[in-house]
């Protein structure tokens, strides 16, 4: 099944936003979730795919209604930035950094 992306959501009462991305398991290289932003309140939800009922062209139904929309867990947006981290020693050879190490800081988009 596709998924498409910018496409109208509908729930099992009516309309409940847009499909704004899918999340992939980078193992299984399989769609796991698409993420459901509401048209009101801008916030998004993360769906599993089980709940997709249905897509045609421009839309996708779901088996779930608005209400149980709202009570799945909301999309944060995190992206990783890479730094270089300098060859640190805590002396007596305890070594907190090898050399070539790095380290992520998680940045996240809360809405």
């Amino acid at each position: 099944m596709e998924i498409p992306v910018q496409a109208q959501v509908e729930c099992t009462n009516g309309l409940c936003g847009r499909s704004v991305y899918v999340l992939i398991n980078p193992v299984t290289d399989q769609v796991t979730h698409l993420v459901v932003k509401e048209d009101v309140s801008d916030t998004e939800y993360i769906v599993p795919v089980e709940y997709v009922t249905e897509t045609i062209v421009d839309t996708i139904r779901l088996r779930c209604s608005n209400a149980k929309l709202k009570k799945m867990r909301r999309f944060i947006k995190t992206t990783f930035i890479e730094e270089k981290v300098p060859y640190t020693s805590l002396g007596g050879g305890n070594e907190m950094y090898g050399r070539g190490a790095y380290y992520y800081l998680p940045m996240s988009t809360l809405k």
